[in-house]
């Protein structure tokens, strides 16, 4: 396993992201104080409900948000603050360094061109490869990614294939130039179970094969506890929760993290209701005082209600943002 002491792919300390909201102008907190790093041949799962930051924060690691964005913090990769780089030094950077799998690959394949121009696009943009150094390195990528006939799918369109196809293409053209950063924003959503699976085992080999660092950002924990060394449970754009995989999932420490891994379906008495979580996340423009989870949560004391928790450190890296955190 790798050494989780060695010098990180990437370090985010202290990340905020605000936008502005375009019905009323209100300013939207999607990300409050995020930090986190990743290793090389570490897999790091970014987890939580819809809306609550996961998908914002991946998209600031490489800039890729609206401009009226604000950005705040450090994101420390190869030396450098990516927080404070120029669009230029970004489009460097973007594709040939840190590559993202975006989470619908019906939309993020164009469908005007083949599979071979959207695989050639990086090839010759960042690596300057051509004629037949090109081409033997687009089959080399399907097959390295499962597709068979690779001199066949090169010549087709997005609409002759299925989704997990374009699914393993979209993954083969992120790890074209051998980033040293995978982003996998929602990667197995459109994907049925069989497929599902096949695509994480994908995803692991790659990590391995490759030396990469990857960040999964998913909802669900299955995929967690699949390919994930280290998870970081967010809610209202907060960290709530952040350590080993192992570790938060042998004993939880956050409530919020607790309700997540109660909902995970299992096999259940006929007639027996699924767990839930009761209640909607709070509205990221106007966040209440004390705990954010605190209107949902079944171990709420007063104290919730008017002050933040500050995070509580735990054996072997593990932190919770929560008062109640020490309790078993």
């Amino acid at each position: 396993m790798t050494d989780t002491n060695a010098q990180p792919v990437i370090r985010v300390e202290d990340l905020y992201v605000s936008l502005r909201r375009r019905r009323d102008g209100a300013t939207i907190r999607a990300v409050n104080g995020v930090n986190f790093s990743v290793g090389r041949g570490r897999t790091l799962g970014i987890v939580g409900e819809s809306g609550c930051g996961k998908s914002t924060a991946a998209m600031a690691l490489v800039r890729l948000l609206p401009k009226s964005a604000e950005v705040r913090g450090a994101i420390h990769f190869d030396g450098r603050d990516l927080a404070t780089e120029s669009q230029g030094a970004l489009r460097r950077i973007r594709g040939r360094k840190i590559a993202m799998i975006f989470q619908d690959p019906m939309v993020a394949l164009d469908p005007l061109f083949t599979v071979g121009d959207q695989l050639a696009e990086p090839l010759r943009e960042h690596l300057d490869l051509d004629g037949e150094a090109l081409h033997a390195r687009q089959v080399e990528l399907l097959q390295a990614v499962g597709i068979s006939s690779p001199e066949t799918r090169l010549k087709q369109y997005p609409h002759q294939m299925s989704g997990g196809m374009l699914q393993r293409i979209v993954g083969a053209i992120a790890i074209a130039c051998n980033p040293e950063l995978l982003i996998a924003d929602e990667p197995t959503t459109a994907l049925d179970p069989t497929a599902q699976a096949g695509y994480l085992e994908l995803l692991e080999r790659l990590s391995e094969t490759y030396g990469l660092a990857l960040i999964v950002v998913t909802h669900d924990m299955g995929v967690v506890s699949r390919i994930c060394h280290d998870v970081m449970v967010m809610y209202a754009g907060q960290t709530v929760e952040y350590g080993p995989v192992r570790a938060i999932f042998d004993q939880p420490r956050h409530p919020y993290t607790q309700a997540l891994l109660a909902s995970i379906p299992h096999a259940v008495e006929p007639g027996a209701c699924l767990p839930t979580i009761e209640g909607q996340p709070p509205d990221l423009a106007a966040l209440p005082p004390g705990c954010p989870f605190a209107a949902r949560c079944p171990k709420v004391v007063d104290r919730c209600r008017t002050e933040a928790p500050p995070p509580v450190e735990f054996a072997g890296g593990q932190r919770a943002l929560c008062w109640r955190a020490d309790e078993r």
